[in-house]
């Protein structure tokens, strides 16, 4: 394992753990108010984030056998990774292992419905970005019930994302990673289409666009969109549990 350098958390910091922390920029975020550690199976991935993150130690580590003593983590963070995963139980029973009692569990998964949408578009779709499942209704939260976890929050979102996924699953690029399939950079429509979406989404005020005052029209025009959106077709869902 080699990991960059980092502070010694201090007691008044939350312990966080982010499984599947890719290129680190959310352990980055994480990290802002207490301590984080990443983790990622890509060890070019690791090298990115612990080029841009210094400050914050990345591990390359394997989820279904977490490297730390138990009732170590105040949270655990899992974004778009336990579709991932060979072995969901396991990396499950670890979840509960390093996490403290009353810790919390935050994690996004792809919706089943999009999924399925999305698998028509692009049959190979799954099997390119190594999808190995899709989660039913509730499927994950029955799943962490068996291991005494108990769902606090819940919501579905990026309805509007779909016409970007859209865009991308339509070329002929066959890839052999998740981030191979596309992305809104590789050519000049993209980036247009990439970048006239972010008017409709809360994250333009995130970037310099917010300095075009076009997102005082589009923006509450594309949080009425999403909320209708994904009351039936989001794109992920997003759960906080906590250990009971």
């Amino acid at each position: 394992m080699k990991a960059s350098k980092t502070a010694h958390p201090s007691l008044s910091m939350n312990k966080i753990l982010e499984i599947g922390c890719g290129e680190g920029f959310n352990t980055f975020i994480l990290s802002r108010n207490n301590y984080a550690i990443g983790i990622d199976i890509s060890e070019e991935n690791l090298k990115i984030a612990a080029k841009r993150y210094p400050e914050i130690m990345f591990i390359r580590m394997d989820s279904e056998a977490l490297a730390f003593n138990a009732d170590e983590f105040d949270e655990i963070h899992a974004m778009d990774v336990l579709e991932h995963v060979d072995n969901l139980e396991e990396v499950l029973s670890e979840i509960q292992r390093v996490l403290k009692q009353s810790g919390q569990v935050i994690a996004n998964i792809p919706y089943w419905k999009s999924e399925a949408w999305l698998s028509k578009v692009r049959p190979t779709y799954r099997q390119e970005i190594h999808h190995v499942r899709i989660f039913q209704e509730d499927e994950l939260e029955d799943k962490l019930k068996l291991c005494k976890f108990k769902v606090i929050n819940k919501y579905k979102a990026g309805f509007l994302s779909h016409i970007e996924f859209f865009f991308m699953l339509k070329r002929n690029i066959k890839s052999d990673t998740q981030l191979g399939i596309g992305n809104w950079r590789d050519n000049y429509a993209t980036a247009v289409l990439h970048i006239t979406l972010l008017f409709f989404n809360p994250a333009v005020l995130r970037t310099p666009l917010r300095f075009f005052p076009i997102w005082l029209v589009t923006l509450p025009i594309g949080l009425v969109i999403d909320f209708f959106g994904n009351k039936y077709f989001p794109k992920s869902v997003s759960y906080k549990f906590v250990l009971q």
